[in-house]
């Protein structure tokens, strides 16, 4: 199942889960604490700073401008229905909206049931969990835990000057993750190695024009079409994919080309960022938007930030994943039926009216009146 239909924006999902046995290692991640607004010491390695040097007596300007700022509301949290039987020693994660250049991220409010307990866990690349604990829910009982954000999201607009960016030469540590293979996304594969050789031999004037030029094969190439999550090999030899598939097509095209690059998760809908240079040896994060409105280096969207990367290493899981997945374990479980779990991601107030940018061009085209808050994804 693919990330954009886990990430429904409305919808609260049922899932029956097989129970697990909870690593004794992930209770003991991080203590709880209050989401900052400052970034990690990793991210700060990889995020844009904003400013560039100029010479002396001139004011410096913003490599992009954070403008119009929207506060939302969002509910997250766990909803947990205990079968006919106790549960004991259960745990549940979801992902956790962090602070960007972009977005801020405040906590309105906690609801924890009696004798639980919640904190977050960090993780790589500036992004969170979100960890609830309950020692034991009696049969047939229903336990809810939700947290209660406001998210300032802000629109991103890019340069003027785009001749001073390039592709960097040296990647420091924290680079090298956005530089390899990530699940569905094949960097090394032959076709898309000669994609990167076709745009090389077109010559671009500038390292910029050379990651606009993969942007717009991608736009030009691959038909979007909703349906099951493909490979990057597999969308490149059906011509399809949906906005999971351009923007890891997107991402595979500019690793090859030695360009850092990742996803950006939002409810119901992802897009990539890709990473260069300017004149003074300062990386920045530029966002694009491959499927949907075509916005390269700005993105002109409200839609709450969840993650960014595309390899991520958690406890409960030992392969790499693609995204932070919701999970939910217990040590012992009593009892005929499965546990129910509901994973609570709903947008409140007027961001129900928020629609992922490639669903709302379809609609639009479809019906310039037609306005589709719950907007399903595959």
């Amino acid at each position: 199942m693919s990330f954009c239909a886990l990430s429904r924006r409305v919808t609260l999902w049922t899932t029956l889960l097989a129970i697990a046995t909870v690593p004794q290692s992930a209770l003991a991640q991080a203590a709880p604490k209050i989401p900052s607004t400052n970034a990690s010491s990793e991210t700060d390695a990889a995020e844009p700073k904003g400013e560039v040097d100029v010479p002396q007596g001139l004011p410096a300007e913003p490599v992009m401008q954070y403008v119009a700022p929207k506060s939302i509301e969002m509910l997250i949290g766990v909803r947990i229905t205990a079968p006919d039987g106790n549960m004991y020693g259960t745990l549940a994660t979801t992902v956790f909206p962090t602070p960007w250049p972009e977005q801020t991220v405040e906590i309105v409010e906690t609801s924890l049931p009696p004798t639980t307990q919640a904190q977050f866990r960090d993780l790589p690349g500036g992004n969170r969990q979100w960890m609830f604990f309950a020692p034991t829910i009696p049969a047939g009982a229903v336990v809810e835990a939700t947290v209660k954000v406001r998210i300032t999201k802000s629109h991103i607009v890019g340069p003027e000057d785009t001749l001073r960016f390039k592709i960097p030469k040296r990647l420091s540590r924290d680079l090298q993750q956005f530089m390899s293979n990530s699940p569905y996304i094949e960097t090394n594969a032959g076709e898309v190695r000669k994609i990167v050789r076709e745009v090389d031999a077109s010559e671009p004037l500038t390292d910029w024009k050379k990651v606009e030029q993969l942007y717009d094969w991608v736009r030009d190439n691959i038909t979007y079409q909703r349906g099951d999550l493909k490979t990057v090999r597999e969308a490149l030899r059906d011509k399809t994919g949906d906005c999971e598939e351009m923007t890891s097509t997107f991402v595979a095209l500019c690793r090859a080309a030695r360009v850092p690059a990742r996803c950006v998760w939002v409810p119901n809908h992802c897009y990539p960022e890709f990473y260069l240079e300017d004149e003074q040896g300062e990386g920045h994060w530029f966002p694009c938007q491959v499927a949907g409105t075509r916005n390269f280096g700005s993105m002109p969207d409200y839609l709450p930030i969840l993650q960014k990367g595309d390899r991520f290493k958690v406890p409960e899981k030992s392969e790499v994943q693609r995204y932070i997945a919701d999970y939910l374990s217990s040590k012992k479980v009593l009892g005929r039926n499965d546990p129910q779990v509901e994973f609570i991601r709903q947008m409140l107030g007027d961001a129900v009216n928020l629609r992922a940018p490639d669903l709302a061009e379809q609609a639009d085209q479809a019906d310039p009146s037609v306005i589709d808050p719950d907007g399903s994804a595959k």
